[in-house]
């Protein structure tokens, strides 16, 4: 049988629990942390992520660890300056703390967009440092141009003509691979053929001409990830064109174009770890928002990349990037 003292001493230690759960009910005991989180948008250049797979995981790994809210946003139409200067402003606009841009034509943002940005601006892949931005994310794209040419040029006789297929050379780090990769091949006696989608020119219309005109065939270079991964595409359905073309070559990581490349359809490629880019891209901006003082330049190492290399480990981990 329970004795008085028993029982008062059951209801006190009701009272005990009872008392805690409502202390730490009302954080007067417990007090969570609360912690910042900064919404960044992202703004790109092309109307879809097919060629940001890698750097979208590392924004996401990113966003995990610095408290970031990424917004990834495409535009309606390819490389339109002017539908990418309206979606910052509407972002800014939408409380956006942070911008992280890819510019659509050029190497700067416009220049009006000082006035219409009172946030902080991260510039990825262009090769010119904006002075209006707070930080900039980027690569080499000259001198993968260079080392592009040192690769055909010790593959290729001097008698076999290069192609250089791409969209446009409006965007700055286009400008400056096709630029460098034309001066080294022209310099070391190779013939070059530069032909644009923007000039009314199809990727099969392209590959075609090569044929009939070049008895013995010629190299193929995509100046960027879409036109790399369009002249595979018109590759793998034809195999008269795919056996004139003495090798393909171009920049970029897509998931289809390591599938081309593992293939055997595109001969070699350069390649820059995205991962890392998206990763660095979030950082800095969350760096420029809680007030530190971002590195200013960040230029990513690029690599060129066979279907040998593709296994192993030091590429493998920088082209498929576990989730």
């Amino acid at each position: 049988m329970i004795t008085r003292k028993e029982k008062l001493l059951w209801l006190g230690y009701g009272i005990i629990l009872v008392l805690l759960f409502l202390l730490s009910s009302t954080d007067l005991i417990i007090k969570e942390e609360k912690r910042e989180i900064y919404p960044i948008s992202v703004i790109v250049e092309d109307t879809s992520d097919i060629n940001y797979v890698n750097f979208r995981k590392g924004m996401e790994q990113a966003a995990i660890e610095r408290n970031a809210d990424i917004s990834f946003i495409t535009l309606y139409e390819a490389g339109s300056a002017s539908q990418q200067q309206e979606l910052i402003a509407r972002e800014q606009q939408a409380g956006a703390s942070a911008l992280i841009v890819a510019p659509a034509q050029g190497g700067e943002i416009p220049e009006d967009l000082s006035r219409l940005a009172d946030i902080p601006v991260v510039m990825v892949w262009t090769g010119q440092e904006p002075e209006q931005a707070e930080a900039l994310v980027t690569t080499d794209f000259a001198q993968m141009g260079r080392d592009m040419a040192g690769q055909i040029a010790q593959s290729y006789d001097r008698d076999i003509p290069v192609y250089l297929i791409g969209r446009t050379l409006k965007h700055e780090g286009t400008e400056s691979f096709e630029r460098t990769l034309e001066e080294e091949l022209e310099s070391r006696g190779f013939t070059i053929c530069l032909s644009l989608e923007e000039d009314g020119n199809t990727y099969r219309t392209v590959l075609e001409q090569a044929i009939s005109q070049e008895p013995k065939g010629a190299v193929i270079v995509g100046l960027d990830p879409d036109s790399l991964r369009e002249a595979a595409s018109v590759l793998k359905s034809d195999e008269k064109l795919r056996s004139y073309v003495r090798g393909l070559y171009g920049r970029g990581s897509a998931q289809e174009i390591l599938e081309a490349l593992d293939r055997g359809i595109i001969r070699g490629i350069c390649a820059t770890d995205e991962f890392s880019a998206g990763y660095l891209s979030v950082c800095r901006a969350v760096e420029a928002v809680s007030g530190q003082r971002p590195q200013k330049r960040t230029v990513l190492d690029h690599y060129y990349i066979e279907k040998e290399d593709l296994r192993r480990p030091k590429y493998e981990t920088m082209l498929y990037p576990i989730e």
